[in-house]
């Protein structure tokens, strides 16, 4: 007996076909370009004003490692400046999971998941609309999302993981603040004896000031920080915050130690490993000098690493100051001295002296100076009666100056291949921001054109200058007639000049050190002064190469 199927029913083939083909299937690179995603920026500490860096940080990493790598639409840019660590406080989160549930929205891109939550409430609510559908796609900069049962348990443990939020918070926070103090911005509430503007700068808060110099100043005539402490508690002194009125200050010998370690009262703003000149940024009023700072931190070698090299400002009378610096030997105990300026006041105003000084405990020396002066006329009178203008000694120099010169040249163009592969960076960079502002004009306000342009047009500028350079730097070796006319009347012109950069430049060519030992006091004293060369010189000195001169 046989049953013929009737005509009308689907065959079980054509079923599994029409199934398949309405299966929805996964979504690929080209599904993702037609989303509309919403970029989410946060930071989680108070105060508006310290919210400025991280947000276009993030912003920045967004777009550089996720929406120009993928070709993404951005079509909104949230930024929040409120805490995560409780639900349903961040009136702008809100805001764009409603986005989302209306459609309005199909993706996030964001910095990392625990900018999006740190609380399992609204964690819950990203995974919930991940599960329905509702949530298409998330991306983050700084770690992968595959939107899979997988994907969705690893994000809920980043969401819970308390600790990888503090570390990713205190990266980001450290991150702006170091760029902060680079830029010599206080931010803290306050500093003692100053006022700090809105720009970030600490100005002198009259009497406050001058009770910090007073302590300082006492503390360098031998007074206790208890004893200190005790004293500006008898004072008027009270401590001023930002937007709030004047209060009592209690001061103990903890918090005068505090201050008084603290390199900011004498120029260098200091943020964990991080510094700044002062100087370099504003006009800035010290409470401190640096010599004496260094005294009552007992920083008695320039090679300590207790000594920031940034607190030395780049004034001319600092620019003094290291003259000879480290070259300039106590003839006691075969250290160098510490250099610096000395002021006197004159009744024609106030004078300064240079001087060289001993800063070793354990020498006989110790404490006492020697005036520059006598360091430098005895280098005069050297080259005065050693004129090294043989030819042998021009010769000499020529090759000399060829291997320098040959040394810079690849030296520039190692330089130049270096700005070359920059400028390369630099230019993809700006064209790839034109192209994505052309595509996600919500973007603009975080993407500045004009200052990448600016960037751009800078190296250029200074590419050319290099390739400028390399094309004259082997013209540059003078003549037989020419090194004469320098060198034999050298001691002159030093004596004569007033860049003391230049000064210090070229009696570093001639002296390796100069050893001063000082004998008797006031009108009887007298220095010995002993004297190494550098190379050739001291070849030419030796074998008696040289014009004898006006000595």
């Amino acid at each position: 007996m046989t049953t013929d199927k009737p005509d009308s029913i689907i065959s079980a083939k054509a079923l599994f076909e029409v199934l398949k083909q309405n299966t929805p299937q996964a979504p690929t690179e080209e599904d993702y370009k037609n989303l509309r995603y919403a970029l989410y920026a946060r930071k989680s500490t108070t105060g508006d004003e310290r919210q400025e860096r991280s947000i276009p940080d993030q912003i920045r990493d967004c777009m550089d490692k996720v929406v120009s790598i993928s070709n993404l639409n951005v079509v909104k840019v949230v930024e929040e400046k409120q805490s995560a660590k409780d639900p349903d406080i961040r009136d702008k989160f809100t805001d764009l999971l409603e986005d989302i549930r209306s459609g309005r929205i199909d993706g996030i891109i964001s910095w990392h998941p625990d900018r999006l939550s740190r609380n399992m409430k609204e964690a819950g609510e990203i995974i919930d609309l991940l599960d329905k559908g509702i949530l298409k796609d998330l991306r983050f900069a700084t770690s992968t999302f595959e939107n899979s049962p997988t994907g969705k348990m690893l994000l809920g443990i980043s969401f819970v993981l308390s600790k990888q939020y503090s570390e990713h918070l205190s990266e980001s926070v450290t991150r702006g603040n170091r760029r902060k103090i680079e830029d010599g911005i206080f931010f803290d509430e306050m500093k003692h004896g100053y006022i700090i503007n809105d720009k970030g700068q600490l100005h002198p808060d009259g009497s406050n000031f001058a009770l910090i110099q007073q302590a300082f100043a006492k503390r360098m005539e031998g007074m206790s920080q208890k004893d200190i402490a005790a004293w500006l508690n008898t004072t008027t002194y009270k401590v001023r915050k930002k937007l709030k009125p004047a209060t009592a200050y209690k001061w103990d010998k903890d918090r005068v130690s505090k201050l008084l370690k603290d390199p900011v009262y004498a120029g260098v703003l200091k943020y964990g490993q991080h510094f700044a000149n002062l100087e370099d940024h504003y006009e800035f009023t010290p409470a401190v000098t640096v010599e004496d700072f260094l005294k009552i931190n007992k920083i008695k070698d320039f090679s300590s690493p207790k000594l920031v090299s940034s607190m030395m400002s780049n004034k001319r009378e600092d620019t003094k100051a290291n003259l000879l610096r480290g070259i300039v030997v106590c003839g006691f105990c075969d250290k160098p001295f510490s250099s610096g300026l000395t002021p006197k006041q004159r009744k024609d105003g106030k004078i300064w002296y240079y001087n060289y000084k001993c800063e070793n405990g354990d020498c006989s020396f110790y404490g006492k100076s020697v005036r520059a002066k006598l360091v430098l006329d005895f280098a005069y009178d050297f080259l005065d009666s050693h004129v090294f203008t043989t030819e042998s000694n021009y010769k000499e120099f020529t090759a000399s100056a060829k291997a320098e010169l040959e040394a810079r040249s690849r030296s520039l163009t190692s330089d130049i291949m270096s700005f070359t592969k920059n400028l390369d960076i630099k230019q993809k960079d700006y064209d790839r921001a034109k192209s994505m502002l052309l595509e996600n004009p919500a973007l603009k306000e975080h993407y500045d054109l004009n200052e990448l342009k600016k960037d751009l047009e800078g190296l250029k500028q200074q590419h050319a200058k290099l390739v400028e350079q390399k094309a004259t730097v082997k013209s540059v070796l003078p003549t037989y007639e020419k090194y004469l006319e320098l060198f034999s009347d050298l001691s002159v012109k030093l004596r004569k000049t007033d860049d003391m950069a230049l000064l210090d430049q070229i009696l570093r060519k001639f002296f390796s050190n100069l050893t001063i030992k000082r004998f008797g006091i006031g009108k009887e004293q007298r220095c010995e002064i002993t004297y190494k060369l550098n190379e050739p010189y001291e070849g030419f000195v030796n074998s008696k190469d040289f014009d004898c001169g006006r000595g």
